[in-house]
């Protein structure tokens, strides 16, 4: 893999950032939180998506942006002899190869399973293969020996074994646990063939007491045949009686309903003949009634425009005052023109001032602050190898000349004085550092006097800006006021011209006082015309009332009638209600005698329908016990299966793991020549992985802080050469974040140059630091900076003496 360009839009602090890559050794430089890392973090969330991200897409956002501002990552990378270009966004994703006009792949999911593809590596993968921090280049140091080999195992991919026969132990639990529930659950099959004998007999002798019940039901169903039938002829009889005596009562009520109703009908044709005499005087009243609708007509037509002539006076009056008020203030307003003029040439050059103290006091503190961070990190990385110096020299004496040394793991014997005198002189050179470099830490902790000027200064022009704008402001706020009054009074002046044509128009004459006798009168004779209508309607319902007078004297004299026939038709009926109860009495003990040798023969069907279920269900579970069995054992054999599995993968792992430290020793001794010119050229793991250089074939008997830091890289080098071979890919950039924190001056110096003699292995080599020191051993140099102004990052490509990269013709 090779990078090309990285392009960030609103990503994290980077609003709009344009990197391209070099081959070569490249340092991305700057102090911390200006937004290094977070390059390595969009490389990585362009091809892997929100997984490799930190947080949640609102804080994936740059801070000052709108929330609808456009969020992406472009990175264009070149793998396999082909070029990559991938674009993301918060929502969407996309993939082209080689410049074609079709995607490979679109959408978040889709491109990132693409990539994923094409890289052969899970995000993981690609973190321990090309990406290499501080904090890993002493992880195998730092570890017991079961930490290192699994820590190896994980970057390796042997833990997907260790989780695969995971799995298989819980299915192996499982089926034994499903194998107990079977065998704890099972009958025995002897008691189930006793309980299948027992209820064929029960089920024979609830058969012979069903035949005896059966024939009883049939004799009582005879005798209750030959009841029935003069059961339902006493009811017919009875049954008639009732109605015909029911027939006469309703008759009866018939007529007294048409007698009332003739009674009613009378008294309103009387109140009908009394409304048609004063409907005649009301007509002849009401004659008057349109002249009078007329005039109030006319009246309220003078009022409406009495009415409007008053509001169209009153707001003539009203735009009146509004335009003295406007003329007055464009007198107010005459210089302003003028003055606008004169604020903007004063606020260009107070601006430039203004501009020219912030670059200075930005540069002044800049460089204040460079120096008390390096003093920092230098003061820090003395201290630090002073203890660990200090903890040897304790270890060292404690061990004695016949003790094992600490270092080399042997005895020194002669050389115990030597050693220990190197390690003592060293140590007080440190202190004697770190001491100096403590003072000038406090001296550099209070601001110097040229930064509080300088931001002193810059303050004091900015308040002036600031009060110089606002006065900028107000004066051309003044000027749109002015356009805008000139507007206003020749709008209102056309309104006014209009209001007073229209009350012109309008027309005169209104008296109130007749416009009030003209209603009262169109009041009185609406009343007299509801009257009429009313009248008229009752008037109109004569001819209805007259025909429901005849109707009720048809009803009552049908009523009569009917009450004549049914008085003669109750006295041929035969009913005695003495032979009804008798005969009701036979058939009721009738229908008890069936109904309980009904009961008797659902009680012994009951007792042998359960005979039969009970025998049923125990030859149903007889025949669930033999199903059971066979379950039973197929899960044994299963059970047999899964623990051969689990010893397999056992087998498996122990092969592996034994692979590891030889194939990992070979690709690091590998490294390791290349890196010392051949001094050295063998490293081994022994059993508890521990790191042992070897010097012609021996274990070398004292390894400085310098071969121990490179022996730690070369180990690294290796497992992401490893990862990347097993995935496929030529390892051919490295990223190192951060690698030089614990490192002195002359040890920073010497992994550069060592890392330099690596060219021929990795086209790039990518070193992220706030260390500006290591710029003059580097090929390229991307200076990191954040704007407090603007909240951003920005990235400038420098040469390596600090100044800006400009191509070079050849």
């Amino acid at each position: 893999m090779r990078l090309i360009s990285l392009d960030l839009t609103n990503f994290r602090q980077h609003a709009d950032t344009s990197i391209r890559f070099r081959p070569g050794l490249t340092g991305i430089i700057g102090p911390n939180g200006a937004g290094k890392s977070t390059i390595l973090e969009a490389i990585t969330w362009a091809i892997y998506g929100a997984a490799a991200a930190r947080g949640t897409n609102d804080t994936i956002r740059f801070a000052r942006s709108g929330k609808r501002r456009r969020v992406e990552v472009e990175l264009v990378f070149g793998l396999g002899g082909h070029e990559y270009r991938v674009a993301r966004t918060l929502r969407d994703a996309t993939v082209t190869i080689d410049g074609a006009a079709v995607p490979a792949a679109t959408g978040v999911a889709g491109a990132t399973d693409y990539l994923r593809g094409r890289l052969g590596m899970n995000r993981e993968e690609f973190f321990n293969t090309y990406f290499t921090g501080q904090k890993e280049l002493q992880f195998l140091a730092n570890m017991g020996p079961a930490q290192r080999a699994r820590f190896l195992n994980r970057l390796l991919g042997y833990e997907r074994l260790r989780l695969a026969q995971e799995r298989v132990r819980e299915m192996r639990r499982q089926l034994g646990r499903e194998l107990t529930g079977l065998r704890s659950g099972q009958a025995d099959p002897v008691a189930l063939e006793r309980e299948i004998e027992a209820a064929r007999e029960r089920l024979d002798v609830a058969g012979l007491d069903l035949e005896t019940a059966e024939a009883e039901r049939k004799a009582a169903g005879e005798r209750m045949v030959e009841v029935v039938p003069r059961w339902l002829a006493a009811q017919q009889r009875r049954d008639a009686a009732r109605e015909n005596a029911h027939a006469l009562e309703s008759a009866r009520k018939d007529l007294d309903a048409a007698e009332r109703d003739i009674d009613r009908v009378t008294r309103a044709l009387d109140s009908i003949a009394d409304a048609a005499g004063e409907l005649a005087d009301v007509e002849t009243r009401t004659g008057n009634l349109p002249a009078a609708t007329e005039d109030n007509e006319r009246l309220i037509e003078l009022r409406r425009a009495h009415e409007r002539r008053e509001i169209l006076a009153s707001t003539a009056a009203s735009i009146r005052e509004e335009l003295t008020l406007i003329m007055a203030r464009l007198e107010t307003l005459e210089r302003v023109p003028e003055l606008v003029g004169q604020y903007t040439d004063e606020l260009a050059d107070t601006r430039t001032e203004f501009e020219s103290a912030q670059a200075e006091a930005d540069r002044l503190r800049s460089e204040w602050s460079n120096r008390r961070q390096e003093t920092a990190t230098r003061l820090r990385s003395y201290r630090e190898r002073a203890r660990e110096l200090k903890d040897k020299i304790t270890e060292l004496r404690d061990a004695g000349p016949d003790g094992t040394c600490p270092t080399c793991r042997r005895p020194l014997r002669d050389e115990f004085d030597a050693v220990l005198g190197r390690l003592e002189d060293e140590y007080l050179g440190l202190v004697q550092d770190g001491k100096w470099f403590g003072a000038r830490e406090k001296q550099l902790e209070t601001k110097p006097d040229d930064v509080a000027a300088a931001e002193a200064r810059r303050d004091t022009l900015r308040a002036a800006l600031d009060e110089q704008t606002q006065r900028l402001a107000r004066c051309e706020q003044a000027v749109q006021e002015v356009w805008t009054l000139g507007a206003e009074r020749s709008g209102k002046e056309k309104r006014l011209a209009v209001l007073e044509s229209e009350v012109s128009d309008l027309p005169t004459g209104y008296d109130a006082e007749a416009h009030r006798a003209a209603q009262e009168r169109l009041d009185e004779l609406r009343h007299l015309e509801n009257r009429a209508a009313a009248l008229r309607s009752v008037v109109a319902s004569r001819e209805a009332h007259e025909t429901e007078l005849q109707d009720a004297k048809r009803r009552a004299a049908d009523a009569r009638r009917r009450q004549t026939r049914l008085s003669k038709q109750a006295e041929t009926l035969q009913h005695s209600e003495e032979e009804y109860s008798a005969i009701r009495t036979e058939h009721e003990a009738a229908q008890r005698h069936l109904h309980a040798t009904e009961l008797r023969a659902v009680e012994l069907s009951g007792r042998v329908q359960a005979a039969e279920e009970a025998r049923r269900a125990a030859m149903r579970e007889l025949d669930s016990h033999r199903r059971r069995e066979e379950s039973a054992r197929g899960l044994e054999l299963d059970l047999r299966h899964h623990n051969d599995l689990d010893t397999a993968i056992t087998r498996l792992r122990q092969d592996l793991n034994a692979r590891v430290r030889p194939e990992l020793s070979e690709l690091a001794s590998a490294f390791l020549t290349d890196i010392t010119d051949g001094r050295y050229t063998a490293i081994e793991i022994d059993d508890d992985y521990n790191l042992m250089v070897l010097d012609e074939g021996e274990e070398k008997p004292v390894i400085s802080g310098g071969e121990e830091d490179i022996a730690n890289l070369v180990l690294r080098l290796a497992i992401s050469q490893m990862i990347a071979e097993r995935a496929g890919q030529q390892l051919s950039i490295l990223i190192l974040d951060e690698v030089f924190g614990s490192l002195d001056i002359e040890h920073r110096d010497a992994v550069v140059q060592l890392l330099h003699r690596l060219e021929g292995r990795f086209e790039q080599v990518i070193l992220i630091t706030h260390v500006d020191g290591i710029r003059e051993g580097l090929d390229n140099v991307l200076r990191v900076e954040f704007d407090e102004r603007s909240g951003a990052s920005r990235v400038v490509e420098e040469s390596a003496s600090g100044a800006p990269w400009t191509p070079q013709l050849v």
